[in-house]
């Protein structure tokens, strides 16, 4: 019994690597500065009418910090599970 492999012109192509980042680190450092000064202005320009600008600097400072929290999180959890590797 001959087995016959079924090769098709898909199986020539070369695969990404899919460990390999999408973007360089400093442009993701751009991303993310302009992704958390945005988020903070967005939510300090809505608390304030309701709570003062005090307290509306404050939770867009929250929210701007947050989004940097994620950003080095994901670096940290990323470089925890290729440590194995």
């Amino acid at each position: 019994m001959t087995h016959t492999k079924n090769t098709s012109k898909k199986d020539n192509q070369p695969r990404p690597n899919l460990a390999q980042p999408w973007i360089s680190m400093r442009s993701g450092l751009i991303i993310i500065t302009i992704t958390s000064l945005a988020m903070a202005g967005i939510t300090a320009w809505q608390v304030i009418p309701e709570r003062g600008w005090l307290e509306g600097i404050l939770w867009g400072l929250l929210f701007g910090a947050l989004i940097w929290g994620i950003f080095f999180g994901n670096i940290f959890i990323n470089k925890l599970l290729r440590r194995g590797r």
